[in-house]
């Protein structure tokens, strides 16, 4: 790579250039052995890079992904209540604790896998056992203001038009895999998609579908990959459009 921000080379790695820029603050960053404590220290591929821990982690590695959407939409959800969908072990859901988010209900189909961290916060709300697919607004004790979603084995879509049926938060987050939104023709025998063109075709269908809903979708690519290697997006919509 030329010359970069060591903010910006830091950010592939945590998953958020605002969570980067507080490490390289707080003196968590060396450059070639040397603490350095300004972002924008420029950097080549040559340098060694080290991040030192600041001492929280979160409970799974699919946090940095939603991180990353915060930091670039510059997405606000404090004092929000939100619906995580597809919570598993929690990583979404402590991203928007630690965005201090009010209250978050952490759903998903299966049973015993949020985080012991999580499930003793009062203002996380487990529904363990639940389908998104069969969601109900009488489910919640409030308006939903919203959104994160990471679902894996079935279109992200095939959720969301049922979802929108009963509720459209002011804003939302979705992980898209095309991995899980095209046949299995398309992926090679371990379960990667390597066509380009057909990646770019479903993200741009998904942008439409969401463009029925709200006035401003953005798409990003995940700071990090899925286990198998994919290439995953996460696309954010905001501007609920009028009835």
């Amino acid at each position: 790579m030329n010359n970069m921000r060591l903010d910006k080379v830091c950010a592939i790695q945590i998953g958020s250039r605002t969570k980067a820029q507080d490490h390289i603050k707080k003196g968590l960053v060396e450059v070639n052995g040397k603490v350095i404590q300004k972002s924008s220290f420029l950097v080549t591929e040559q340098d060694s890079i080290v991040i030192k821990n600041d001492g929280y982690e979160f409970v799974s590695r699919a946090a940095y992904k939603l991180l990353g959407a915060m930091d670039t939409f510059h997405i606000d959800i404090s004092h929000q209540v939100v619906l995580d969908i597809g919570a598993s072990t929690g990583g979404f859901t402590d991203v928007c604790l630690r965005h201090d988010a009010k209250k978050v209900y952490a759903l998903d189909v299966g049973h015993l896998q949020l985080s012991p961290k999580l499930e003793t916060d009062p203002r996380v709300i487990k529904m363990e056992g639940k389908n998104a697919r069969e969601l109900e607004v009488s489910w919640f004790d409030e308006p939903i203001d919203f959104i994160c979603m990471d679902v894996s084995f079935i279109s992200c879509q095939t959720i969301l038009e049922h979802v929108f049926t009963q509720m459209i938060p002011s804003h939302l987050v979705v992980l898209v895999k095309p991995q899980f939104e095209c046949g299995p023709q398309a992926l090679n025998k371990h379960g990667v998609l390597k066509n380009e063109k057909l990646a770019k075709q479903i993200i741009a269908q998904k942008e439409a579908f969401l463009k029925m809903y709200y006035k401003n979708v953005d798409v990003m690519k995940s700071p990090i990959q899925g286990r198998s290697g994919n290439q995953e997006y996460v696309v954010y919509a905001q501007e609920r459009r009028s009835k």
